[in-house]
């Protein structure tokens, strides 16, 4: 049964971010549920709807409506599992739909969690995910280790992978390989970002204004005739030399092979197939599986120096049997 459960601030948790402390006072509760509750407002601060980062003062009322009654037993989020921990880092697998970090209306993402889970209230995101992309994500303790972190990716000590699933078979690229000496296909263009608009373009030839994007792929497997047209549905690994704006969404649907249920840069009468044959799907086929660390990492990244951290991708389109 739900129940109204309130509470005032006492000296010692003065200063520290209210979903903390909530934390604290009902361990029974994931950081996952209190932070649904702030979004459906369920959570009051003398009376207001606090900020999902709100530092509180002592004597404050703190108010949580329709939240279940204790249950002695401790929940752990559901929205991310972390897969790697120091003092220093953290990498964690994130659930599709769990954007990385609050929202321009205040509605809390994956740092905010993470900054209260963990007590890490400077924690900042190294890079970055769609909200529908699930897999494993790097932040940092504080700013200056991102700095540092952010510095490292960009020189290219930290390969980024992910598996997705496309319509068609692609072939385009340039045959080369990789820091591990797996082979794969190498795509290049120069990619579009206007001012204002969610969308990304890609060109064969620079424009005024346009970045350089390299994207490396390669064919895993094909699953023969599984669209809903009849067309082929190939899963790739793919990886990012360059780290653009949706760069592997739109690389591929320029290249005419878009993800299966990306409704911006996909088919859409393709996708709306794939919603008859698999109610449950809504979201591009796209999971980030792979961070590789090459032995030129240092600092904060030594100790990971020549290591592979991955992850299996979870589709929610139901895979037939491959063809090969």
């Amino acid at each position: 049964m739900d129940q109204v459960f309130t509470f005032e601030i006492t000296p010692e948790e003065a200063g520290k971010s209210l979903v903390r402390v909530i934390l604290r006072r009902r361990p029974d509760l994931s950081s996952a549920a209190v932070f649904q509750a702030l979004r459906k407002r369920d959570i009051k601060l003398n009376g207001k709807r606090p900020r999902a980062d709100q530092a509180v003062s002592r004597g404050d009322q703190v108010s949580l409506y329709g939240l279940p009654e204790r249950t002695g037993k401790v929940s752990r989020p559901a929205l991310y599992q972390v897969v790697h921990q120091t003092d220093q880092l953290l990498i964690v697998n994130k659930q599709p739909g769990l954007a990385v970090s609050a929202g321009p209306d205040g509605e809390p993402g994956l740092l905010e969690q993470v900054q209260a889970d963990l007590n890490w209230p400077q924690a900042c995101l190294c890079h970055r995910l769609d909200r529908q992309t699930g897999g494993l994500l790097l932040l940092a303790a504080h700013p200056d280790l991102c700095l540092d972190i952010r510095r490292q990716m960009q020189q290219g000590a930290v390969v980024k992978r992910y598996a997705c699933l496309v319509r068609g078979v692609p072939d385009q690229g340039r045959a080369m390989r990789c820091h591990d000496g797996s082979r794969m296909l190498e795509l290049t263009g120069y990619l579009e970002k206007q001012a204002g608009q969610s969308m990304v373009y890609l060109h064969n030839q620079k424009q005024p204004g346009d970045l350089p994007v390299v994207t490396r792929y390669r064919v895993i497997r094909i699953f023969a005739q599984a669209g809903p047209d009849g067309s082929d549905v190939a899963q790739l690994e793919i990886e990012l030399v360059t780290g653009r704006t949706h760069q592997i969404r739109a690389h591929l649907a320029h290249i005419g092979h878009p993800l299966l249920g990306d409704g911006k840069y996909g088919r859409n009468a393709f996708n709306r197939g794939l919603q008859g044959a698999a109610a449950s799907r809504r979201r591009q086929q796209l999971w980030a599986v792979t961070l590789l660390f090459l032995p030129t990492c240092t600092g904060p990244l030594a100790a990971l120096a020549g290591r592979k951290i991955w992850t299996d991708p979870v589709f929610d389109w139901p895979l037939p049997a491959p063809d090969q």
